[in-house]
């Protein structure tokens, strides 16, 4: 008998070892909220499969596809997702939204769907402005330093790693708050649901901290989990089943659900959040806050950026309206934390602002700088870059200029003043394809003939110069040159932002191949993968295949192409990667993973 315990004990702190120390699998950066980043890049800095060098040759393809139950609403059908590593101990995986009220989480690897589940509320009938159901993605907490998408890969040990975490924290730190069975997470039930105020908005509570605020105690540590569960298993046990975190959803009546990775329940009681039937755009968590932006008066929302606060019982919420345009795409962070958002146009009131770039201050979300001009009628959300220890907000306009702003101070003196604007790169006829521009700056020293390497100190610290790109449906401006071929139907245009002695100026770099409504595109260590959605321009529209595209993205030379793989239009949005893999979602509810052959998955087999 005491021979039995000692193999059992033996047993049992080797499984426990291997799993705090043990990264199998697909390890690196992570994709923890839409566009990958607070600052909106869509861009994986480092990553242990994909570089210039690996996809210059044969070996990345589809790996698997899944079809999902969501139906969708209007073009709209799977949203963009965010991963979450080492979920369930060695499962990486996705939480992905479905435009009807749907919520999968999804086995990275495989295509498994580890649980799904249907938030029953009440929809109207999807219109061309207002869809409703989900409208955007999940999100998770995030930093503003983008330190997820930077992480390197490899086996790791330190808090900072990405990859499968343990419960043991720096030597010193003793376990993490989100590990401890006292932590900050609240049982279901334990939290305020807020009372509904004017408009059907949530109201704050009185007394309670704005969001952004901890109540009665000072700045929570940069690693905690506002919401995550407690661990419901002491001891070796307690750590192989811990729930490795939650992911934040909205619903369509505007709850907020805090949900447990592993199992998609409910860790808190919903809170209301927004006016029920809003169109909102990506949220995103930063420190305890989650925030995001309404627009097109849909469900009677007004145009408004709101906060609610993930670590106060109360849940209480406070909005900024624009009195004005509505508020384009997602809103963004700069490194101090300031929230950057784009306001398009429309008649204000009052103080109002319209073609403008507002910042808000986290906790409060009044006005703090704003740049305006009225020819500039801004059709992305803001995208925020670094350039020789700058940070600068770039955003396009409707005729297909990219703004370049001083995220110091929006606008200069007279709120009219910006370091640069481009030159238009639409035809006549053309237009600015999604809510969202792209960027990454290059490695210093590196270029097409020296591509950056997997996981290097380059990749990592970069100090080269920083390009935009730019979605567009239809052909490019006469003088963009068309690198990759004749542009009928669109493509992405990149530019290359520089900074000589103090003057900015964006110029033009390369353009993709031809590309049927581009979306957005996604950034991994130096490979820019262009997704033309094929998406239709009207909702009765049929649309053409969706296709994936990969490009050097210092020189433009075009790599991959996934060819006829995807046999249906790209949702809007709803393209992100994680682990060295790159996700597609269609509007039929098809979820497509592209990648290298690894350990668990081998194309090659099947």
């Amino acid at each position: 008998m005491r021979n039995q315990r000692l193999v059992i004990a033996i047993l049992t702190s080797t499984v426990a070892t291997s799993v705090v120390f043990t990264q199998p699998g697909r390890g690196g950066s992570q994709w923890l909220t839409a566009f990958a980043d607070a600052q909106r890049t869509s861009w994986v800095r480092a990553d242990d499969k994909v570089s210039v060098a690996s996809m210059s040759k044969p070996g990345f393809e589809l790996q698997w596809k899944v079809k999902l139950d969501n139906q969708p609403r209007g073009l709209y059908g799977l949203g963009q997702g965010v991963s979450a590593s080492g979920v369930t101990l060695f499962v990486p995986m996705s939480l992905v939204t479905g435009s009807s009220n749907n919520a999968y989480a999804i086995d990275n690897d495989t295509g498994y769907v580890v649980w799904q589940r249907h938030f029953d509320a009440p929809t109207p009938a999807p219109t061309t402005a207002c869809p409703g159901g989900m409208t955007s993605a999940a999100t998770r907490i995030v930093r503003v330093d983008a330190s997820a998408t930077a992480a390197a890969a490899g086996l790791s040990f330190g808090r900072g790693a990405a990859g499968y975490r343990s419960l043991l924290g720096e030597p010193g730190e003793g376990v993490p708050l989100e590990g401890r069975a006292a932590g900050p997470g609240r049982a279901a039930g334990d939290a305020g649901g807020g009372a509904r105020g004017a408009g059907g908005a949530p109201a704050a509570a009185r007394g309670a901290a704005a969001p952004g605020q901890t109540a009665g105690r000072g700045a929570p540590p940069v690693d905690r989990i506002p919401g995550a569960p407690p661990v419901e298993q002491g001891g070796a046990f307690g750590m192989l089943f811990r729930p490795s975190g939650v992911g934040y959803l909205i619903s369509s009546d505007g709850m907020l659900h805090v949900v447990g990775l592993p199992s998609g329940k409910d860790i808190q009681r919903p809170a209301a959040f927004l006016p029920a039937n809003a169109r909102w755009s990506a949220p995103v968590g930063v420190n305890t806050t989650l925030y995001t932006a309404t627009s097109r008066d849909c469900g009677g929302a007004p145009a408004a950026v709101w906060a609610i606060d993930l670590d106060s019982e109360a849940k209480p919420v406070v909005s900024w309206k624009t009195n004005g345009g509505g508020v384009i795409g997602a809103v963004a962070f700069s490194s101090d934390n300031t929230l950057v958002a784009a306001i398009g146009p429309g008649q204000t009131n009052g103080d109002g602002k319209a073609n403008a770039i507002v910042a808000l201050d986290p906790k409060t979300l009044k006005l703090k700088d704003w740049f305006t001009q009225p020819t500039a009628e801004f059709v992305t959300g803001p995208t925020i870059v670094e350039q020789n220890g700058k940070q600068m907000v770039v955003a396009a306009t409707r005729d297909g200029r990219v703004v370049v702003l001083d995220a110091a101070s929006l606008g200069g003196a007279n709120h009219a003043t910006p370091l640069s604007i481009s030159k238009p790169v639409l035809a006549s006829g053309a237009t600015v394809s999604a809510d969202a521009l792209a960027a990454w700056q290059q490695a210093a020293g590196s270029g097409s003939q020296s591509p950056v390497t997997t996981g290097s100190a380059a990749a990592q610290s970069p100090g080269g110069p920083t390009w935009i790109l730019v979605p567009v449906a239809g052909r490019v401006a006469t003088g963009v040159p068309t690198t990759n071929g004749a542009v009928p139907t669109g493509a992405v245009v990149a530019l290359k932002l520089s900074d000589a002695r103090g003057t900015v100026s964006l110029e033009s770099g390369w353009v993709s191949g031809n590309l049927p409504a581009p979306g957005t595109p996604l950034i991994i260590n130096g490979v820019v993968f262009t997704l033309g959605t094929g998406a239709p321009s009207a909702a009765a529209g049929r649309g053409t295949p969706a296709i994936l595209q990969a490009y050097d993205g210092a020189s433009g030379k075009r790599l991959w192409n996934s060819s006829t793989a995807m046999t249906a239009f790209a949702s809007p949005g709803s393209f992100w990667s994680n682990g060295g893999q790159v996700y597609v979602g269609t509007q039929d509810g098809t979820l497509y993973a592209f990648g290298f052959n690894d350990e668990r998955r081998s194309t090659t087999s099947q």
